[in-house]
Protein backbone atom coordinates (compact mmCIF):
# COMPACT_ATOMS: atom_id res chain seq x y z
CA UNK A 1 0.00 0.00 0.00
CA UNK A 2 1.33 3.45 -0.87
CA UNK A 3 2.07 5.71 2.30
CA UNK A 4 0.29 9.42 2.28
CA UNK A 5 2.82 12.06 1.98
CA UNK A 6 3.12 13.61 4.96
CA UNK A 7 3.56 17.69 5.18
CA UNK A 8 6.26 17.74 8.05
CA UNK A 9 8.88 15.15 8.32
CA UNK A 10 10.10 15.22 12.32
CA UNK A 11 13.56 13.61 12.97
CA UNK A 12 15.45 12.60 16.08
CA UNK A 13 18.44 11.35 16.10
CA UNK A 14 18.79 9.10 19.90
CA UNK A 15 21.35 8.10 21.50
CA UNK A 16 21.27 7.11 24.99
CA UNK A 17 19.09 9.06 26.24
CA UNK A 18 16.81 6.86 27.62
CA UNK A 19 15.47 8.59 30.81
CA UNK A 20 14.53 11.17 28.46
CA UNK A 21 12.93 9.46 25.22
CA UNK A 22 9.44 9.07 25.89
CA UNK A 23 8.77 12.45 26.87
CA UNK A 24 10.02 13.37 24.05
CA UNK A 25 8.69 11.30 21.67
CA UNK A 26 5.33 11.78 23.38
CA UNK A 27 5.18 15.01 23.21
CA UNK A 28 5.81 15.06 19.67
CA UNK A 29 3.13 12.70 18.87
CA UNK A 30 0.92 15.18 20.79
CA UNK A 31 0.80 17.71 18.32
CA UNK A 32 -2.34 19.93 17.20
CA UNK A 33 -0.83 19.52 13.59
CA UNK A 34 -1.41 15.82 12.81
CA UNK A 35 -0.15 15.80 9.22
CA UNK A 36 3.48 14.95 10.24
CA UNK A 37 5.69 11.73 10.22
CA UNK A 38 8.28 10.72 12.96
CA UNK A 39 11.37 9.67 12.35
CA UNK A 40 13.50 7.97 15.12
CA UNK A 41 16.98 7.40 14.00
CA UNK A 42 18.98 4.72 17.00
CA UNK A 43 22.46 6.04 16.60
CA UNK A 44 23.16 2.77 17.73
CA UNK A 45 22.28 3.75 21.61
CA UNK A 46 23.64 1.20 24.26
CA UNK A 47 20.83 1.21 26.90
CA UNK A 48 17.32 0.65 25.96
CA UNK A 49 16.58 3.73 23.16
CA UNK A 50 16.25 1.11 20.58
CA UNK A 51 13.41 -1.00 22.04
CA UNK A 52 12.08 2.14 23.24
CA UNK A 53 11.68 3.39 19.49
CA UNK A 54 10.15 0.03 17.89
CA UNK A 55 7.82 0.22 20.77
CA UNK A 56 6.44 3.48 19.68
CA UNK A 57 6.67 2.26 16.21
CA UNK A 58 4.27 -0.48 16.99
CA UNK A 59 2.13 1.50 18.45
CA UNK A 60 1.81 4.68 15.69
CA UNK A 61 1.69 4.51 12.06
CA UNK A 62 3.31 7.83 12.23
CA UNK A 63 6.43 6.65 13.85
CA UNK A 64 9.26 5.08 11.71
CA UNK A 65 12.82 3.75 13.16
CA UNK A 66 16.13 3.58 11.60
CA UNK A 67 18.11 1.45 13.38
CA UNK A 68 22.72 2.02 12.39
CA UNK A 69 25.99 1.33 14.25
CA UNK A 70 27.04 4.38 16.35
CA UNK A 71 27.87 7.07 13.87
CA UNK A 72 27.46 10.57 15.63
CA UNK A 73 24.63 13.08 15.67
CA UNK A 74 25.16 14.15 12.08
CA UNK A 75 25.24 10.83 10.33
CA UNK A 76 21.82 9.97 12.41
CA UNK A 77 20.51 13.35 11.30
CA UNK A 78 21.48 12.84 7.61
CA UNK A 79 19.85 9.18 7.91
CA UNK A 80 16.77 10.84 8.57
CA UNK A 81 17.20 13.26 5.85
CA UNK A 82 17.57 10.23 3.39
CA UNK A 83 14.20 8.74 4.56
CA UNK A 84 12.07 12.10 4.80
CA UNK A 85 9.02 12.56 2.29
CA UNK A 86 8.08 15.16 3.91
CA UNK A 87 7.82 19.04 2.56
CA UNK A 88 9.26 20.26 5.18
CA UNK A 89 11.90 19.52 8.20
CA UNK A 90 12.15 20.00 11.74
CA UNK A 91 14.29 18.59 13.75
CA UNK A 92 14.19 17.64 17.68
CA UNK A 93 16.64 16.29 19.95
CA UNK A 94 15.99 12.98 21.23
CA UNK A 95 16.32 14.59 25.56
CA UNK A 96 14.49 17.59 24.74
CA UNK A 97 10.48 17.72 23.90
CA UNK A 98 8.13 20.27 22.92
CA UNK A 99 4.87 21.98 23.84
CA UNK A 100 1.72 20.68 21.65
CA UNK A 101 1.86 23.97 19.55
CA UNK A 102 5.37 23.74 18.30
CA UNK A 103 4.62 22.18 14.69
CA UNK A 104 1.35 24.16 14.72
CA UNK A 105 3.01 27.40 15.18
CA UNK A 106 5.61 26.81 12.85
CA UNK A 107 4.21 26.15 9.87
CA UNK A 108 1.32 28.80 10.83
CA UNK A 109 4.24 31.23 10.50
CA UNK A 110 4.78 29.98 6.77
CA UNK A 111 4.06 32.78 4.09
CA UNK A 112 0.88 32.26 2.29
CA UNK A 113 3.13 31.70 -1.34
CA UNK A 114 3.97 27.94 -0.67
CA UNK A 115 6.16 28.37 -3.81
CA UNK A 116 8.73 30.20 -1.45
CA UNK A 117 11.23 28.47 0.18
CA UNK A 118 12.74 29.17 3.31
CA UNK A 119 13.31 28.96 6.85
CA UNK A 120 11.34 29.60 10.14
CA UNK A 121 12.90 29.68 13.87
CA UNK A 122 11.23 29.78 16.80
CA UNK A 123 12.52 30.63 20.43
CA UNK A 124 13.19 28.43 22.85
CA UNK A 125 13.14 27.24 27.06
CA UNK A 126 15.69 26.09 28.94
CA UNK A 127 14.91 23.78 31.59
CA UNK A 128 17.46 23.38 34.08
CA UNK A 129 17.98 20.35 36.47
CA UNK A 130 16.14 21.85 39.25
CA UNK A 131 13.24 22.28 37.17
CA UNK A 132 13.46 25.63 36.54
CA UNK A 133 12.39 27.71 32.65
CA UNK A 134 14.53 30.40 31.39
CA UNK A 135 12.99 31.39 28.14
CA UNK A 136 15.60 32.37 25.54
CA UNK A 137 14.09 35.27 23.34
CA UNK A 138 15.27 35.51 19.56
CA UNK A 139 15.33 38.38 17.31
CA UNK A 140 12.07 38.44 15.65
CA UNK A 141 12.28 39.60 12.13
CA UNK A 142 11.29 38.70 9.03
CA UNK A 143 14.06 38.26 5.97
CA UNK A 144 11.80 38.78 2.78
CA UNK A 145 13.57 38.54 0.37
CA UNK A 146 16.21 36.50 1.92
CA UNK A 147 19.57 38.75 2.08
CA UNK A 148 22.25 36.46 3.56
CA UNK A 149 24.86 39.30 4.41
CA UNK A 150 22.48 40.14 7.36
CA UNK A 151 23.13 36.62 8.78
CA UNK A 152 26.25 36.36 10.21
CA UNK A 153 26.28 40.19 11.18
CA UNK A 154 23.00 39.58 12.98
CA UNK A 155 22.34 36.03 13.80
CA UNK A 156 25.75 34.46 14.81
CA UNK A 157 25.77 34.07 18.89
CA UNK A 158 22.12 34.28 19.09
CA UNK A 159 20.75 31.50 19.74
CA UNK A 160 19.19 30.68 16.24
CA UNK A 161 22.20 28.87 14.92
CA UNK A 162 20.48 25.18 16.45
CA UNK A 163 19.13 22.84 14.13
CA UNK A 164 16.20 22.05 15.99
CA UNK A 165 13.11 24.87 16.70
CA UNK A 166 13.58 25.57 13.09
CA UNK A 167 11.20 24.54 10.16
CA UNK A 168 13.11 23.89 6.99
CA UNK A 169 12.21 23.49 3.24
CA UNK A 170 12.74 19.68 2.32
CA UNK A 171 12.41 20.80 -1.64
CA UNK A 172 15.35 22.62 -0.57
CA UNK A 173 17.67 20.45 1.40
CA UNK A 174 16.78 17.46 -1.26
CA UNK A 175 17.74 19.97 -4.74
CA UNK A 176 20.76 20.72 -3.13
CA UNK A 177 22.06 17.96 -1.52
CA UNK A 178 22.29 19.49 1.55
CA UNK A 179 23.44 17.28 4.74
CA UNK A 180 24.91 17.88 8.05
CA UNK A 181 28.99 17.65 7.93
CA UNK A 182 30.09 14.72 10.24
CA UNK A 183 33.26 14.86 12.35
CA UNK A 184 33.17 18.60 13.42
CA UNK A 185 31.18 17.97 16.73
CA UNK A 186 29.51 21.27 18.28
CA UNK A 187 29.48 22.62 15.08
CA UNK A 188 26.96 20.63 13.10
CA UNK A 189 23.99 22.80 13.21
CA UNK A 190 25.74 26.21 12.03
CA UNK A 191 27.54 24.28 9.52
CA UNK A 192 24.17 22.98 8.21
CA UNK A 193 22.50 26.45 8.42
CA UNK A 194 24.93 28.15 6.95
CA UNK A 195 25.10 25.71 3.80
CA UNK A 196 21.10 26.22 3.82
CA UNK A 197 20.62 29.71 3.78
CA UNK A 198 21.84 31.10 0.48
CA UNK A 199 19.21 29.01 -1.28
CA UNK A 200 16.43 30.37 0.75
CA UNK A 201 13.83 32.73 -0.46
CA UNK A 202 13.06 33.94 3.34
CA UNK A 203 14.11 33.63 6.92
CA UNK A 204 11.27 34.40 8.94
CA UNK A 205 12.14 34.03 13.18
CA UNK A 206 9.03 34.11 15.73
CA UNK A 207 9.97 35.62 19.25
CA UNK A 208 8.00 32.19 20.74
CA UNK A 209 8.53 29.57 22.80
CA UNK A 210 7.36 25.88 22.12
CA UNK A 211 10.39 24.08 22.33
CA UNK A 212 11.90 22.66 25.35
CA UNK A 213 16.10 22.53 25.18
CA UNK A 214 16.81 20.17 28.09
CA UNK A 215 20.57 21.38 30.21
CA UNK A 216 22.63 19.09 31.19
CA UNK A 217 22.34 17.60 34.86
CA UNK A 218 26.26 17.52 34.84
CA UNK A 219 27.71 20.92 32.64
CA UNK A 220 30.05 19.94 30.37
CA UNK A 221 33.66 21.67 31.42
CA UNK A 222 35.67 23.35 28.77
CA UNK A 223 38.02 20.03 29.01
CA UNK A 224 35.17 17.66 28.40
CA UNK A 225 34.07 19.88 25.37
CA UNK A 226 37.37 19.52 23.48
CA UNK A 227 37.27 16.68 21.53
CA UNK A 228 40.40 15.19 19.51
CA UNK A 229 42.65 17.56 17.82
CA UNK A 230 41.19 16.03 13.99
CA UNK A 231 37.65 17.24 15.07
CA UNK A 232 38.45 20.63 16.50
CA UNK A 233 40.31 21.63 13.22
CA UNK A 234 37.15 19.89 11.08
CA UNK A 235 35.00 22.42 12.56
CA UNK A 236 37.58 25.62 12.88
CA UNK A 237 38.49 24.77 8.92
CA UNK A 238 34.79 24.34 8.18
CA UNK A 239 33.30 27.26 9.50
CA UNK A 240 36.24 29.44 8.40
CA UNK A 241 35.63 28.47 4.90
CA UNK A 242 31.82 29.32 5.27
CA UNK A 243 32.27 32.75 6.63
CA UNK A 244 35.22 33.64 3.99
CA UNK A 245 32.72 32.35 1.10
CA UNK A 246 29.93 34.62 2.85
CA UNK A 247 32.39 37.37 3.44
CA UNK A 248 33.66 37.27 -0.48
CA UNK A 249 29.76 36.52 -1.77
CA UNK A 250 27.77 39.42 0.02
CA UNK A 251 31.11 41.65 0.49
CA UNK A 252 30.88 41.92 3.62
CA UNK A 253 33.28 44.12 6.07
CA UNK A 254 35.71 42.88 9.00
CA UNK A 255 33.78 45.38 11.63
CA UNK A 256 30.08 43.90 11.13
CA UNK A 257 31.94 40.56 11.41
CA UNK A 258 32.70 40.91 15.15
CA UNK A 259 30.88 38.13 16.58
CA UNK A 260 31.70 35.99 13.77
CA UNK A 261 35.55 36.31 15.04
CA UNK A 262 34.40 36.18 18.47
CA UNK A 263 33.37 32.63 17.48
CA UNK A 264 35.77 31.25 15.60
CA UNK A 265 38.72 32.41 18.20
CA UNK A 266 36.85 29.97 21.22
CA UNK A 267 36.64 27.22 18.32
CA UNK A 268 40.74 28.00 17.30
CA UNK A 269 41.44 28.09 21.31
CA UNK A 270 39.81 24.64 21.04
CA UNK A 271 42.00 23.33 18.53
CA UNK A 272 45.34 24.83 20.24
CA UNK A 273 43.80 23.12 23.64
CA UNK A 274 43.35 19.86 21.48
CA UNK A 275 46.92 20.21 20.64
CA UNK A 276 47.76 19.55 24.18
CA UNK A 277 45.00 17.50 25.58
CA UNK A 278 46.51 14.55 27.61
CA UNK A 279 44.82 12.07 25.85
CA UNK A 280 46.17 12.72 22.63
CA UNK A 281 49.61 11.81 23.02
CA UNK A 282 51.37 13.87 21.06
CA UNK A 283 55.10 14.06 20.89
CA UNK A 284 56.57 17.44 21.31
CA UNK A 285 57.44 17.05 17.67
CA UNK A 286 54.95 16.44 16.41
CA UNK A 287 53.17 19.11 18.24
CA UNK A 288 55.77 21.66 16.75
CA UNK A 289 55.18 20.49 13.25
CA UNK A 290 51.35 20.82 13.75
CA UNK A 291 51.61 24.40 15.01
CA UNK A 292 54.02 25.36 12.29
CA UNK A 293 51.32 24.01 9.49
CA UNK A 294 48.64 25.62 11.16
CA UNK A 295 50.18 28.88 11.42
CA UNK A 296 51.40 28.51 8.09
CA UNK A 297 47.86 27.46 6.31
CA UNK A 298 45.84 30.65 8.44
CA UNK A 299 48.49 33.21 8.94
CA UNK A 300 46.60 36.11 7.70
CA UNK A 301 43.38 34.98 10.08
CA UNK A 302 45.74 35.02 13.00
CA UNK A 303 47.26 37.65 12.33
CA UNK A 304 44.26 39.62 11.47
CA UNK A 305 41.29 38.41 13.41
CA UNK A 306 42.44 36.19 16.10
CA UNK A 307 41.74 38.45 19.00
CA UNK A 308 41.63 36.37 22.60
CA UNK A 309 40.46 38.99 25.40
CA UNK A 310 42.64 37.93 27.99
CA UNK A 311 46.15 38.55 29.00
CA UNK A 312 47.34 35.07 28.97
CA UNK A 313 45.68 34.47 25.73
CA UNK A 314 46.78 37.07 24.40
CA UNK A 315 50.49 36.21 24.85
CA UNK A 316 50.38 33.15 23.71
CA UNK A 317 48.74 34.58 20.75
CA UNK A 318 52.51 37.11 20.70
CA UNK A 319 54.65 34.15 20.89
CA UNK A 320 53.07 31.59 18.28
CA UNK A 321 52.64 34.32 15.86
CA UNK A 322 55.85 36.43 16.20
CA UNK A 323 58.53 34.20 18.61
CA UNK A 324 57.44 30.75 17.04
CA UNK A 325 55.92 26.96 17.45
CA UNK A 326 58.39 26.32 20.06
CA UNK A 327 58.09 29.09 22.01
CA UNK A 328 54.28 28.62 22.42
CA UNK A 329 54.81 24.69 23.08
CA UNK A 330 57.03 25.78 25.84
CA UNK A 331 54.90 28.46 27.33
CA UNK A 332 51.48 25.88 26.57
CA UNK A 333 53.65 22.93 28.50
CA UNK A 334 53.84 25.31 31.60
CA UNK A 335 50.37 26.40 31.53
CA UNK A 336 49.23 22.97 31.37
CA UNK A 337 51.33 22.12 34.53
CA UNK A 338 49.55 24.92 36.44
CA UNK A 339 46.15 24.17 36.02
CA UNK A 340 43.96 23.42 32.58
CA UNK A 341 41.08 25.35 34.51
CA UNK A 342 42.94 29.07 34.13
CA UNK A 343 43.69 28.46 30.28
CA UNK A 344 41.73 30.54 27.37
CA UNK A 345 39.39 32.26 29.86
CA UNK A 346 37.51 29.43 31.40
CA UNK A 347 38.01 30.47 34.61
CA UNK A 348 39.87 33.77 36.17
Amino acid sequence: MERNVPEISVIVPVYNVEQYLAECISSILSQTFTDFELLLVDDGSPDRCGEICDEYSGKDKRVRVFHQENAGLSCARNKGLEHASGTYIAFVDSDDYVTSTYLQELYASLPADKSQRGTVICGFDKLFPDGSLHTVHVPQQTILPMDCSRVLAELVGKYVMYAWAKLYDNRLIKEHGLRFVPAVSGLEDMLFMLDYLPYSDFLLIRDTSTYIYRVGYSMATLSTCIKDLRSEYAAFSNYLERVCRYKETYRLEDSSLVGVWDSLTVFFHKILLAVYKKENHYSRKERIVFLRQLLSSHRRWIEECFSPRYKADKFSRFLLVNVGAVAFDVWMRCLWGIKFRYMFGAER
